[in-house]
């Protein structure tokens, strides 16, 4: 049986977390997961096997949920070690303990990576909920100590826009060079925060003008991993700096496998493709849902020439704040539409709420 060919799969394990971060894109977020649960072992087991076994892969990423709540995540990494597929792990680091980075030293690795959303304890927790930040920060040096690779997130919101510099250089101090630039997408749980955390175009300027230097100074890898798009900052202004668009439809595509067995365009999307313990993954890869993805574009982006590549945005924001999976991603949107612009200023002022518009 020939493989489809998919660049990555990103498999959530679970769907319970030790954080209650505000910019989850969960969409279980609210109760903790506690209504979506996670397969047990076995189905787990089954379902991953069909995925190697069916699927041709770059690499698989092990998300959650917090990847380490789930004690047989070495089971899963046995399975990948054993097909011969590259791993990319997912974590907060509040759980990585040295006995459990000691033994993810033994798996092939290519990197964990870790969120950090504030230079200090006080603006990390504004943004995850509860006492986390020197865990984390422990999490990250047990990684390194074991010479586990990791690599570091930085979730750029409005609250941390002007300290983004600030957090590069504490990665830089832990010893981590590879950091991914997550701008903040009001996705799933994450839209009830949109007027809190949607950074402005001057947000993102203020803290890519933080990044560049930094990055040609120090030779950091550095990469926007949520859509940007051109008509909002000018990627040629960040030459150290790369940028990444939506992949949903392309060769960098990677699908995700829900807590339940479904399979998702991607992460932050909630509608399925399917369920993927009793049907192939060749047949839910043809679904009309992601085959059709990249035809439509918002109304705005129409005379655009970037408007195939980018699409917008995010799609999946567009759903969760404005109700329309195909609509303007509300990063871009808050420029544009002054209807959406002013509900941001109402619930700013808290005379009015977001997130859901229709």
């Amino acid at each position: 049986m020939s493989r489809r060919a998919v660049h990555s799969i990103a498999i959530e394990l679970t769907s319970h977390c030790n954080q209650r971060c505000s910019y989850c894109y969960n969409d279980w977020r609210a109760d903790n997961g506690r209504s979506v649960g996670a397969l047990p072992h076995a189905e787990l087991l089954a379902v991953v096997q069909r995925a190697l076994t069916e699927l041709s892969l770059d690499h698989v990423t092990l998300t959650g949920g917090e990847t380490f709540a789930r004690a047989d995540v070495f089971d899963v990494l046995d399975l990948c070690r054993a097909h011969g597929v590259d791993v990319q792990i997912i974590s907060n680091g509040g759980l990585v303990s040295d006995a459990l980075a000691e033994r993810l030293a033994a798996y092939p690795i290519r990197c964990v990576q870790i969120t950090l959303n504030g230079p200090t304890a006080a603006l990390h927790e504004e943004h995850v909920g509860g006492e986390h930040f020197e865990a984390t920060l422990e999490g990250i040096r047990a990684l390194r100590r074991h010479g586990v690779p990791v690599a570091g997130c930085i979730v750029i919101t409005r609250r941390n826009a002007a300290v983004v510099g600030e957090i590069l250089d504490l990665f830089v101090e832990l010893g981590v060079r590879l950091v991914a630039l997550s701008r903040f997408s009001p996705a799933g749980y994450a839209a009830a925060h949109v007027a809190e955390l949607l950074p402005s175009r001057r947000d993102m300027i203020a803290a890519l003008d933080q990044v560049e230097p930094r990055g040609a100074e120090l030779g950091l890898d550095l990469q926007v991993t949520m859509p940007v798009p051109p008509c909002v900052i000018d990627h040629a202004d960040y030459p150290h700096v790369r940028f990444g668009g939506c992949p949903i439809g392309t060769d960098a595509q990677e699908l995700a496998l829900g807590p339940r067995g479904e399979l998702r365009a991607c992460t932050l999307h909630t509608q399925s493709l399917g369920d993927a313990r009793h049907q192939p993954f060749a047949e839910l890869l043809d679904s009309p849902v992601l085959s059709a993805y990249r035809d439509v574009t918002p109304e705005f982006c129409a005379p655009c020439p970037h408007r195939r590549s980018c699409l917008g945005g995010c799609g999946a924001a567009a759903a969760s704040v404005l109700g329309d999976p195909r609509g303007l991603d509300p990063f871009v949107a808050q420029h544009v539409d002054d209807a959406f612009a002013e509900r941001l200023r109402r619930t700013r002022r808290g005379s009015a709420s977001l997130p859901v518009l229709t």
